[in-house]
């Protein structure tokens, strides 16, 4: 995933991501912390076999609406944030919105409430994006933009996607659309749900 994130993207799409500016080093720290497992979760978006998107689930901790064993069983978080990022060279291919829309579901179905987005005011596609799956503006701040989405009153929980430790991504994407009764071959990327950072990239 480190690959990812120091050869897909440039220094400003790193800022436009993490809010400030990344050097080997500090993506090397970040990634060795994303929880990957229990009360968070990391889809990859592949076109072929090539990494080229990744969309991040964290919990909120340090919020006092998203303690642990108050959204569902299993200690699973009440709220949590969303993080998204984009090749440089695959913009414009639907590929955040097919992360958004994974990632959305997976948070819904798993019973967690409320998701927040952080963004630049300046980045005018990805607030776009989540309006369009139902954010809405809740904090503004010096350049920044907070945004949260509630989960849908009656939603029907889709079956978690597993991830698939052993699979090269088209397999794991062929899985995937089985189970979720997708055409094959309809998406231009697949959204893979990642088990750890050494993921196929």
């Amino acid at each position: 995933m480190e690959r990812f994130f120091l050869q897909e993207m440039d220094e400003v799409s790193l800022y436009w991501r993490f809010f400030r500016s990344m050097t080997p080093e500090t993506v090397h720290a970040y990634v060795e912390q994303i929880p990957f497992t229990g009360k968070g979760a990391v889809f990859g978006a592949y076109a072929g076999s090539r990494l080229v998107g990744v969309a991040e689930l964290a919990a909120i901790p340090a919020d006092p609406r998203c303690r642990a064993d108050s959204a569902g069983p299993g200690g699973v978080p009440a709220c949590a944030d969303i993080g998204i990022a984009v090749s440089n060279y695959q913009r414009r291919r639907g590929i955040a919105r097919a992360l958004m829309e994974r990632l959305v579901q997976h948070a819904w179905t798993r019973g967690i409430k409320r998701l927040q987005v952080s963004t630049l005011k300046a980045n005018h596609p990805m607030i776009r994006l989540a309006e369009a799956f139902g954010f809405r503006t809740m904090i503004e701040q010096n350049d920044e933009l907070i945004m949260h989405a509630f989960r849908p009153v009656g939603f029907i929980p889709q079956p978690l996607l597993q991830a698939a430790k052993d699979m090269a991504p088209e397999e794991s994407c062929a899985r995937d659309e089985q189970e979720q009764g997708t055409k094959p071959g309809r998406r231009i990327v697949c959204p893979v749900l990642l088990m750890d950072r050494k993921c196929p990239d």
